[in-house]
């Protein structure tokens, strides 16, 4: 009878931090019936120095990181001793602050250095045995107070002389193993069955009672909500350079990124739910990533709705504004094609829409049927690859009905419906009223429920109405005149907003597909270098930059535009909006003036003669200010306009939406 194939590796890492390199030994038992030769995948950059089986040098091949042997064919079922030893550089270059932060890992998938070691399990640092179960024995070793951590139960942390070897015992590792080292103090606290690490830099280590008593609280939420916690224990590690990484266990978030007040209550619980959805039970990406979307709606939206009604309401609003204004429809693509996040396009589909499609998939259920079924998802598939396809499956034995038409429409489709009221008006009746009209929606149709809400003097009255077709009446009767009706006013359905429903943001400049630099004058040789650097900020691959005195203002017509400081042309000047004051020293920004050369405003407006535009604007009040602002702006899709004094935001707000084609106001209605 074949056996499954296993490796128990003992594994020990010695890590040279000042040339970028590691030297690593594996000595793995290896049992079990393999299927043809064993093949096994390192780095490609790997230097092997000796391979070794039962104790004897062995014959192997290797091409394009595969490492192909053939052990005694005669010995079945197989039980062999595999002695690996190599040498491997690992030098990506690491930003330190880096001006786009759009892709989480920059493209850094291994480096070594006096600064910290990052090396992710796709880099190739250990041997992987194809289709085995493995454990591991690991030891790092490392200059004096240099402490290793990956996924796993930490065994022992031992210095000895100018040495630290950090000891881990890996029983499961499921997608692989990650490494992180540095100079690291360790704190830890248990509670509610569990144990809270830290793993921070000296000058960080004052953070970590924050961070231990907030993932202690949230270990036990979602412990309550979805099932036990899947690992030993949950550790907080700082990496050298800023990331938002979560890992089976641990999550690895730059230093400068953990000292902000808020990331305990943002980051950290998506990080944590990670656990149980992508971490503990497994995405079967083939046909799509859903667990960025379910950590999204389990973990950031379910802290706005402890909050409040209205700070939940905001979250989905705020969900359907980042998917309108960053994602086109050519550049739109259906979730079962989502993998990871890499750009402000792919986030807006793979969190955002995803997090809307479990919250009306959670509205349609009902609060007992969604969260049951999530216990089920997490009882069936712990440490297992789930699939979309498996998810509703699920979801379709807690609502005992069929939900391939919801998945079919909002999973396999591209898009979402754009829809309008048309036609809408009050009709008096014998002491009453009645508000009719239309609902229209365009191509390609959607087959979804709306609310209609008409406000009148006794109240609001809720009806809601499903579409499933262009166009679809609706008759609303009241006993009073009604003062205004709104379709989905509290964003439960996701869609594509309208130009009307989104005020102009940071937003919709990351998601001008060719917007135009226009540098001003008295910016001299500083604004073109500005122009570039806030380009790369915001993520534009496609910009033209040309000087304020070659610009025709003719091309505004089509174009959005990104003015690098105040332009010193009437013509051009009288595009900014009227509600902030400009001056070439100074401007004024929600109720305050800035007047110090730290001072920095930067706004996003709708172009007043072209509506499908916007026009944008830095206006550094000394070149020195504009650098620090730069990074910081991308941060802040949200908003309309931001105000900077010495590198710290002082004013952030967005322009008020007034008008809207899901929005009717009548005169205010006087009680009979």
């Amino acid at each position: 009878m074949a056996m499954p194939l296993a490796a128990d590796h003992n594994l020990t890492i010695r890590l040279f931090p000042e040339r970028s390199e590691l030297e690593g030994r594996d000595r793995i038992h290896i049992h079990g019936s393999p299927k043809g030769p064993l093949h096994l995948s390192i780095s490609p950059r790997v230097h092997l120095l000796s391979i070794r089986i039962d104790g004897r040098d062995h014959p192997y091949t290797f091409r394009r990181g595969r490492l192909a042997l053939s052990p005694n064919p005669n010995l079945s079922p197989l039980t062999v001793d595999l002695d690996i030893h190599y040498t491997c550089r690992f030098d990506d270059p690491a930003p330190v602050r880096p001006l786009n932060a759009d892709n989480p890992g920059f493209g850094v998938s291994g480096t070594i250095s006096p600064a910290g070691t990052f090396i992710l399990a796709g880099a190739g640092w250990y041997p992987r045995l194809a289709d085995a179960r493995e454990s591991f024995d690991l030891r790092v070793e490392g200059p004096a107070d240099t402490v290793a951590v990956t996924t796993g139960r930490a065994v022992d942390i031992a210095h000895t002389g100018k040495r630290t070897v950090s000891r881990w015992q890996i029983d499961n590792p499921l997608e692989g193993l990650s490494l992180s080292a540095g100079p690291y103090v360790v704190d830890r606290r248990s509670g509610h069955g569990t144990t809270a690490a830290t793993f921070l830099f000296p000058e960080n280590r004052h953070l970590s009672p924050r961070y231990l008593e907030a993932s202690l609280d949230y270990l036990k939420r979602y412990s309550d909500l979805f099932g036990a916690y899947p690992f030993d224990g949950f550790s907080v590690v700082e990496n050298f350079f800023p990331t938002g990484y979560g890992f089976p266990a641990y999550t690895l978030i730059g230093g400068r990124v953990l000292r902000l007040p808020f990331i305990p209550h943002t980051s950290l619980p998506h990080e944590i739910v990670h656990n149980w959805w992508g971490n503990g039970v497994l995405v079967d990406s083939a046909s799509g990533n859903w667990c960025e979307g379910l950590a999204s709606y389990t973990a950031d939206y379910l802290n706005k709705a402890n909050q409040s009604s209205d700070a939940a309401m905001d979250y989905r609003r705020q969900a359907l504004r980042n998917f309108s204004s960053l994602v086109s429809p050519e550049s739109d693509f259906p979730l079962n094609r989502f993998r990871s996040r890499t750009d402000p396009v792919t986030k807006a589909v793979g969190y955002d829409k995803a997090a809307m499609v479990f919250h009306m998939l959670h509205q349609k259920l009902g609060d007992a049927a969604f969260w049951n079924a999530l216990r089920d998802l997490y009882r069936q598939f712990l440490f297992q690859h789930a699939s979309w396809q498996d998810l509703q499956k699920i979801f379709e034995r807690q609502a005992g009905r069929p939900l391939e038409a919801f998945f079919r429409q909002w999973v396999d489709r591209p898009g979402a419906p754009q829809i309008q009221l048309k036609g809408t008006r009050q009709i008096a009746g014998d002491g009453s009223y009645r508000t009719i009209g239309r609902i229209v929606q365009e191509k390609p149709y959607y087959d979804v429920t709306i609310d209609l809400v008409v406000e009148t003097g006794e109240g609001p009255i809720k009806q809601a109405v499903r579409l499933s077709t262009g166009q679809t009446a609706f008759d609303i009767p009241s006993r009073t005149k009604p003062r205004a009706l709104v379709a989905d006013p509290d964003y439960h359905l996701f869609r594509r907003l309208s130009p009307q429903e989104m005020p102009p943001t940071v937003n919709t400049l990351k998601g001008s597909s060719a917007p135009v630099a226009v540098v001003a004058r008295r910016m001299g040789r500083f604004g073109r270098p500005l122009a570039g650097q806030l380009a790369r900020a915001m993520g534009l691959g496609s910009i033209r930059i040309v000087d304020e005195t070659d610009f025709d203002p003719a091309e505004a017509a089509g174009n959005d535009l990104l003015f690098i400081g105040l332009p010193a042309q009437p013509t051009l000047a009288q595009w900014l909006p009227r509600n902030l004051e400009l001056a070439p020293g100074s401007f004024q920004a929600g109720g305050q003036r800035f007047n110090d050369s730290t001072d920095v405003l930067f706004f996003v407006a709708r172009h007043p003669d072209h509506s499908k535009n916007i026009v944008s604007l830095i206006h550094p009040l000394s070149p020195e200010a504009a650098g620090s602002a730069t990074v910081k702006i991308p941060h802040y899709g949200r908003y309309s306009y931001l105000a900077f004094s010495d590198g710290r935001n002082r004013i952030k707000g967005t322009w008020e939406v007034k008008r809207s084609p899901l929005m009717v106001r009548w005169e205010t209605a006087t009680r009979p």
